[in-house]
């Protein structure tokens, strides 16, 4: 679980605080979307979570444990990030995988793949995992896929996406939400944890299990799609953005 109490942080010095007094309990299983206008805080929230970011006031803890206890990489490694562009290393697709999880059997990569929806792709390829990642092996999708089953390849305690599926083809999309679901519907399983997202789709948020709303750097409301739908009217313009954006074709 990652918690965080009264938390006031800016983007750096001399700035005006982009969250302030911040309380949000994120939950050991399951998914959490959160969602806002530019300027709201999301990528501010993920910055202090990934300790990228120290708070100006206020403290985070992960699973009781307060952050200044652990050495960053202590909590980086339990902690997976996807980017909307999340870079790759030059090497293999092999290579790529295993950046953070060296150890790792070619049937745990195989794994991952299977998961992301990649591993017909793979086999397909000649050298298989051995197989150079450039643009004449990938597609831009598939290159989002490969960083997805990098990071769910570490078993972290919480895979944050900054909405991974936002520029992304509808094949890519779809094995994103699988992921997503498959950790929430496994959530007794120890390999599982929590989800996050900055959501931008509107499936995102529908498929989450709570939701929060930021507006100007705090927390306007927390809840399900059903109960902020029916509460609060940011919320309800937010997702008819969600729904013009879902009738455009996937990038």
């Amino acid at each position: 679980m990652i918690e965080l109490r009264g938390v006031t942080a800016a983007r750096g010095p001399g700035l005006r605080p982009a969250v302030r007094d911040i309380d949000l309990r994120i939950p050991r299983r399951g998914h959490t979307a959160i969602v806002g206008l530019s300027g709201s805080g999301k990528t501010t929230l993920f910055s202090l979570i990934l300790r990228f970011l120290q708070p100006q006031e206020g403290s985070l803890l992960l699973n009781g444990q307060a952050y200044e206890e652990s050495a960053p990489w202590e909590l980086r490694a339990k902690i997976a990030y996807v980017e909307q562009e999340t870079p790759l290393v030059p090497g293999t697709i092999g290579e790529n995988l295993r950046f953070s999880h060296p150890e790792a059997t070619d049937e745990e990569l195989r794994r991952v793949l299977r998961e992301v929806g990649l591993d017909g792709k793979v086999d397909s390829l000649e050298d298989g995992l051995d197989s150079p990642l450039s643009p004449a092996t990938v597609s831009g999708g598939e290159r989002q896929r490969i960083a997805l089953a990098r990071a769910i390849l570490r078993t972290p305690d919480v895979l944050l996406l900054d909405e991974a599926t936002a520029q992304i083809d509808a094949l890519s999309e779809a094995a994103v939400h699988t992921v997503i679901r498959d950790r929430d519907r496994d959530r007794d399983r120890a390999r599982h944890g929590a989800v996050v997202t900055i959501a931008h789709r509107l499936s995102t948020v529908l498929d989450a299990d709570a939701i929060i709303v930021m507006e100007a750097g705090r927390i306007r409301a927390t809840g399900t799609h059903e109960t902020l739908l029916a509460t609060d009217d940011l919320y309800r313009r937010l997702i008819s953005a969600l729904r013009i954006n879902a009738t455009q074709p996937a990038a």
